[in-house]
């Protein structure tokens, strides 16, 4: 990897950042008053930086073990399923106004396409990906040269 790759990489991981702070920051008080109309009390505080915290984390889980090649694909749909709540809890405190509730889509929306985008390049680099579905020894095979067959299969597994 050349220094101008390591530059790129920061830049990119920089801007994810700054995309969480900025959605976390505009969705924090949203997502709090709807928790305290919900019924929340005290906790209605750290419910966002729970919901957002879990996006993170899982995200990051779900990067690293696609690095290590162990995917695990139910951290990412996960992490899309709160990322979704937070845009429903967001868009809920800009209803009815349609143009409101799409605003609020915009920033979380942007942090997914950056975490999958490195989940993909990860993926590349790694030479997996988390869909990826090994082919079977064909039953033919087997019936033909079973001791090789075997062999074969269990380099594959």
């Amino acid at each position: 990897m050349t220094r101008t790759h390591r530059i790129l990489i920061g830049v990119v991981v920089a801007g994810a950042v700054v995309i969480a702070a900025i959605g976390f920051a505009g969705s924090y008080a949203a997502v709090r008053d709807l928790a305290e109309q919900k019924g929340f009390g005290g906790f209605a505080p750290f419910f966002p930086i729970g919901i957002d915290a879990g996006i993170v984390v899982l995200l990051a889980l779900d990067l690293l073990l696609t690095w290590i090649r162990i995917p695990f694909p139910m951290l990412r749909q996960t992490a899309w399923l709160l990322t979704a709540a937070t845009i429903a809890f967001n868009g809920a405190a800009a209803w009815p106004d349609p143009l409101g509730v799409g605003m609020h889509a915009v920033i979380p929306v942007l942090f997914v396409v950056a975490v999958e985008a490195a989940r993909h390049a990860v993926g590349r680099i790694a030479d997996i990906t988390a869909d990826k579905h090994m082919e079977g020894v064909r039953i033919s095979r087997w019936l033909l040269a079973f001791p090789s067959t075997f062999r074969l299969w269990r380099r594959m597994k």
